[in-house]
């Protein structure tokens, strides 16, 4: 689908209530497989490849890139498919980006689940510093390694053991994708900038019920950071999976999607004894 300068690719599946996956920086819908196998038996489930990411690339322009031009294109996304009402799951910038149009569109947005999501000030990963560090981020322009895409796989991860060999081969074959280097590193940028910003955050405006899920063993988006979330959306509540790291939807699929299912079906009213 064409959409403001980037042409979205997209899986739409199964039938009943819509719930869209939106994954996270250097990623691709693949990272929901287990999930969209799940929970398209019961919901339409779309999952897409981020504006700037997977198969979807950037937009026309580099210099348009950046989260606004992000959240514009997903919500012209959404329009476009004629969805007045959703639910979302966002992990990381996906997150993010998922929780911002909750924000903007409380009477369009069901239920929202936001994993391990980026969004409020926090001391950044050293790897984030060197990536934007001004000669490392030109080099990175043109030459990203395969074995340093593979050695960043293995870090988000809770357990490096449990990253299949070709979850290593689609992220690496991502970051060959034209023109995807420089956009990864302005992702960087876009990051560290976003890390640095101590203004408001306007999550207080979501009016969905939210679940947390957050993966324990976190080196990019700390644990503690769910007090943040919690303390500005009304309705939400927090799952903590203590091996799991950053993308907590590929390293533990089976149990991030039942909890996921569960939630959609029942709401957090489901969760109100566990978290007893």
């Amino acid at each position: 689908m064409k959409v403001n300068g980037y042409n979205i690719h997209y899986q739409d599946r199964g039938q009943g209530e819509v719930v869209i996956l939106m994954h996270g920086i250097f990623s691709s819908l693949q990272t929901w497989d287990t999930w969209i196998d799940e929970l398209s038996k019961n919901h339409r489930v779309i999952a897409l490849d981020m504006p700037g990411f997977g198969l979807t690339g950037g937009p026309t322009e580099l210099d348009d890139f950046n989260e606004e031009h992000a959240l514009d294109a997903f919500e012209t996304f959404v329009n476009k498919l004629d969805l007045n009402s959703v639910s979302l799951a966002g992990n990381s910038l996906g997150g993010y980006i998922a929780a911002r149009y909750a924000a903007r569109n409380p009477g369009r947005v069901n239920k929202l689940i936001l994993l391990d999501p980026f969004g409020y000030p926090q001391d950044t990963p050293w790897i984030l510093s060197v990536g934007t560090f001004p000669p490392v981020a030109f080099i990175g322009n043109y030459i990203q390694p395969a074995w340093m895409v593979a050695l960043n796989v293995a870090w988000v991860y809770g357990d490096s053991d449990r990253v299949a060999q070709e979850d290593y081969i689609r992220y690496v074959h991502m970051n060959l994708r034209p023109d995807a280097k420089p956009l990864y590193v302005k992702t960087l940028k876009m990051i560290e900038a976003r890390a640095e910003n101590f203004e408001p955050a306007p999550f207080n405006r979501i009016t969905a019920e939210t679940l947390l899920m957050w993966g324990e063993e976190d080196a990019w988006v700390p644990l503690e950071l769910a007090d943040k979330w919690m303390a500005d959306i009304p309705k939400t509540e927090l799952i903590v999976y203590p091996t799991a790291g950053h993308i907590p939807m590929e390293e533990l699929p089976e149990e991030t999607v039942k909890d996921a299912a569960l939630f959609l079906r029942r709401g957090l009213g489901a969760f109100a004894q566990r978290m007893d």
